[in-house]
């Protein structure tokens, strides 16, 4: 496919990487990045110069081409995503993990005909991609990124996000949070994931905001890198909230003064064990690949429901389609942050419009209550048909994790008949709980119908990068019991 021209001058894309510009310009001495683990820093100027040199190994691909950066959390990661912006390349953030086969798969659907690696020491090489992915796509003007969703309940995917958007997005974060330039990133979760490549990655790069790096993630080595690194902003997942409440704590605690919480369910007594550890109370923080943020605890109370996911983000507009009698309907986004389409669009959900001109169509249900907080309540392919009744298995992983001693919770449904199902909890606890005390706080505040006829204890249940529980991988082993 030929490429598409680009027009003189500056360009949408471009706008991304000029305003790191302008940032660098402001103060270049200011601290950028700070690598905990290789305890190295880099201020703007070295940022500026890591990604000069990254450049050299992409240029002379034409504008709109698509590089897929496979790049772990590191000063390098953040020079690869500048550097294509400064040539209106279209950078393709993907897991480091992924196995190779995998990873041609996804270049081969989306046309990335390159792939930046990251080396032993931390410098980039590039690779050629799969041989039938060269020249076959290339983004119009204004495309600035694709982001690859989890594909935790099926293929993984690409979404396309324009500049515009990009920006957008960051800057509703920032507003509805209430971060300033002088803040500092601790950053404990994948740099290619939706989550921290808005919270982390732009906002150093629009804002300033310096980003922390720590590797290890054991309690006692990230206290202490939070503490002197003067971190004061903690994107991450309840679990490692959870982890965190429950270490023993050595010496004075970091000063952090905003801790965000996504990816999954924080579980009340997570998020107060915490705020009595730390002083600070974790704040839930929702989106998607598809749109970034869509809403967040702004007051930050104790008394927050579990499953309430706070008030829409500055300038997010949110609405419920075909609610039902008790107010629970398919939750619609509309917001300048939302992506424009699927790649491969194929991949789109069949006859559904869900993505595109400034909305998005989520696959999760919820109410607004009447403070227009949003409350999730189960996705729209988890609803259970128990007896000819709807169940959504959110409402029973609610009940069960407010057990003493339960860590996390799975309700799914398995096949009982031709028509219905019945509930399965595998859940995950302390040694000491018993499936009797779980069967007996359903019993107690759930309808008879609610109630899971299958408890499973376990250990733990199996997570992916990102913090969420790994269904794919929890639905084999169930399958094979």
């Amino acid at each position: 496919m030929p490429q598409t021209p680009i027009p003189p001058g500056p360009t949408p894309a471009r706008s991304l990487a000029a305003a790191f510009s302008d940032v660098r310009r402001a103060d270049p001495r200011a601290l950028a990045i700070l690598d905990t683990d290789r305890k190295r820093a880099l201020t703007r100027d070295d940022l500026a110069r890591a990604a000069d040199g990254t450049g050299r190994l992409v240029d002379g691909f034409p504008p709109g081409t698509i590089l897929a950066v496979q790049v772990p959390n590191g000063p390098a990661f953040f020079a690869a995503i500048l550097a294509c912006w400064q040539r209106d390349l279209v950078p393709m953030p993907v897991d480091h993990d992924v196995a190779a086969p995998a990873l041609d798969d996804l270049c081969r659907r989306t046309g990335a005909v390159s792939v930046l690696h990251a080396g032993p020491d931390d410098d980039l090489v590039l690779r050629v991609g799969p041989r039938d992915a060269g020249g076959q796509l290339a983004m119009p003007p204004g495309v600035a990124l694709l982001k690859v969703t989890s594909g935790s309940t099926g293929e993984p995917r690409a979404v396309v996000l324009e500049a515009d958007a990009l920006l957008a997005g960051v800057g509703q974060i920032v507003s509805t949070m209430q971060l300033e330039p002088a803040d500092r990133n601790l950053v404990t979760i994948p740099l290619a994931h939706s989550y921290a490549f808005d919270n982390v990655v732009l906002t150093l790069l629009r804002d300033g905001m310096a980003a922390v790096l720590a590797r290890d993630l054991t309690p006692r080595r990230l206290l202490a890198a939070a503490r002197d690194a003067g971190a004061t902003v903690l994107p991450t997942v309840p679990f490692l909230i959870d982890v965190l409440a429950r270490a023993q704590r050595d010496g004075a605690l970091p000063v952090l003064r905003r801790v965000i919480s996504a990816g999954a369910p924080l579980p009340a007594r997570a998020r107060e064990r915490f705020a009595a550890a730390f002083g600070v109370r974790p704040r839930t923080f929702y989106g998607a690949t598809e749109c970034g943020g869509i809403a967040f605890d702004r007051e930050g109370v104790a008394e927050l429901p579990d499953g309430c996911v706070g008030t829409a983000l500055d300038g997010v507009h949110l609405l419920l389609e075909e609610t039902d009698e008790d107010g629970v309907g398919r939750v619609y986004v509309r917001s300048a942050s939302a992506a424009g389409r699927y790649l491969p669009e194929s991949l789109a959900e069949a006859g559904e419009d869900v993505l595109g001109r400034g909305r998005f169509r989520t696959a999760d249900l919820g109410r607004l209550d009447a403070q227009g907080r949003l409350h999730l309540v189960g996705r729209v392919h988890d609803v259970v048909n128990v007896g000819g009744r709807k169940v959504y298995p959110a409402e029973v992983e609610r009940v069960i994790r407010a057990v003493p001693g339960v860590l996390d919770v799975v309700v799914t449904g398995e096949a009982r008949s031709a028509v219905a199902d019945a509930l399965r909890a595998v859940v995950a606890a302390e040694p000491h709980v018993t499936r009797a005390e779980v069967a007996a706080a359903c019993e107690q505040r759930l309808a008879r119908h609610k109630v899971p006829r299958s408890i499973e204890l376990v250990a733990e249940l199996p997570r992916t990068l990102r913090g969420k529980i790994d269904r794919r991988r929890l639905d084999a082993r169930c399958a094979n019991d």
